[in-house]
């Protein structure tokens, strides 16, 4: 039997956001201001993403790890100071390169080479999480536990964070991922949540993907 996990889909989501801001930096002239300044914009969205992450697991995860397993929560402790140390650099190379001139294509490049080792180290830590530190937490607690510290963590998160983490993670999860959650969320948001929780879904899945989620939850607003 598959266990609970913190990790599984909201990785996912992570894996995608940072996947596409890396494309779309790669993608930016940073010979254009207009371009730079929407980079800018999608940049802050996605850090403020890693970054809210990273205080959930601090303030949820690492409190359980450090009774069961402190070795792997001193690593996951560390991975999340070098990961703010990278970001607070990388906004500080971008905000270089906006301002660069006849620079900006070169110092914009070196800005995403740094972005795109960020997101490997990210990938490489998320990976450690589900191999390393889930496992330290199956061995120590049961799925019941584990489950209120997940319910207590999301219900941590102001409505607006929860939409928005749908909104970037649905789409990165498999159909069978979105159904199950749907239909949670169904059977415990109240109604008025829940029918944001579909407009979110309409707006953030394709046409293909809606019409299957639909006809497997039976959605209605």
């Amino acid at each position: 039997m598959e266990r609970h996990s913190f990790f599984k889909q909201v990785h996912k989501g992570i894996r995608a956001l940072a996947g596409d801001l890396v494309a779309a930096a790669g993608r930016t002239d940073f010979r254009s201001r207009p371009e730079v300044e929407a980079l800018r914009e999608r940049v802050e969205e996605a850090f403020a993403v890693f970054e809210a992450h990273a205080r959930h697991e601090d303030g949820f995860i690492l409190p359980l790890l450090r009774v069961c397993a402190p070795e792997v929560a001193a690593d996951g402790e560390a991975d999340h100071r070098a990961q703010s140390l990278r970001l607070r650099d990388l906004r500080s190379a971008l905000a270089l390169a906006a301002g660069a001139g006849p620079s900006a294509p070169v110092l914009g490049h070196a800005f995403v080479l740094g972005l795109s080792r960020f997101h490997g180290e990210m990938l490489v830590h998320m990976a450690d999480e589900e191999e390393r530190l889930m496992p330290a937490l199956w061995a120590a607690f049961d799925d019941d536990a584990l489950r209120r510290v997940h319910a207590a963590l999301l219900e941590s998160l102001a409505p607006s964070e929860k939409l928005a983490t749908l909104r970037w993670m649905l789409p990165a999860i498999s159909p069978a991922e979105r159904a199950d959650l749907l239909s949670a969320l169904r059977a415990s948001a109240p109604p008025a949540a829940y029918d944001a929780i579909v407009r979110v879904a309409r707006e953030a899945l394709t046409a293909e993907e809606w019409a299957r989620l639909e006809a497997e939850t039976a959605l209605a607003v």
